[in-house]
């Protein structure tokens, strides 16, 4: 379970890296409400 969600965790950042570019801006962007 753990390793699951540290998997689905990476994944979600993989794809926050790849569309926003910046890991950090994305993040906060997206707790912001998009």
């Amino acid at each position: 379970m753990i390793r699951n969600a540290w998997h689905f965790y990476y994944a979600l950042r993989l794809v926050f890296k790849m569309v926003c570019g910046d890991f950090g801006g994305c993040v906060a962007h997206t707790l912001t409400g998009r």
